[in-house]
């Protein structure tokens, strides 16, 4: 739908060139590998883990764009919600979390799956300032507010008995080289 979009002008303009310069892209790839480190149930198959499978591994930086693309589904997002609560794999079941082959209906799907997404993230405890609308994923209009959830999801999750992720992945919240050797030295493992 962000390409029907007329190009903005004036302040709205600024505005949005100011929203895109707070995108991180290593911040961004951190959360792109955060989501493939979760530990999903063992007998979690189809479209979520598909999705997932498309993000690189080891991915260091990722443009705004190709972010956008590995999310923009709704698809990973099912995937992270089984991963951190593994009762809920059940509703992956559902027509919602299928593909479609017919346009229409996939995108109302997707726009349904990010929605039960940002449900999910307040029922675990994520803060409504720390979270995004639908629509700044899903028409590109606040992508660093994206990453500003998923990383915010991450660190609450972190607190959760039963967590099934790596473990002090965002705890250590960009170190510098002093706090990287300080680590070190107490034995500190922090994922970069």
């Amino acid at each position: 739908m962000a390409q029907f979009r007329a190009e903005k002008a004036g302040f709205a303009r600024d505005a949005q060139r100011r929203m895109e310069g707070k995108f991180d892209p290593q911040t961004a790839a951190k959360v792109l590998r955060w989501i493939r480190m979760l530990t999903p149930p063992s007998n979690l198959t189809g479209p979520c883990v598909d999705s997932v499978l498309k993000i690189p591994q080891e991915i260091q930086t990722v443009s705004s764009d190709t972010f956008v693309n590995y999310l923009i589904d709704g698809l990973a997002f099912g995937y992270i919600i089984v991963c951190l609560d593994p009762s809920r794999l059940n509703t992956l079941h559902k027509n919602t979390w299928r593909v479609s082959d017919k346009p229409v209906f996939e995108m109302a799907r997707q726009r349904e799956r990010i929605g039960l997404f940002l449900e999910f993230l307040s029922a675990f405890g994520v803060w409504g300032t720390s979270q995004f609308q639908t629509d700044q994923l899903y028409e590109k209009t606040g992508v660093a507010q994206v990453v500003t959830a998923l990383r915010q999801l991450g660190l609450e999750a972190e607190k959760k008995p039963g967590y099934r992720g790596p473990a002090k992945f965002w705890s250590c919240n960009n170190p510098t080289s002093v706090e990287i050797l300080v680590g070190m030295q107490v034995n500190r493992q922090c994922v970069l």
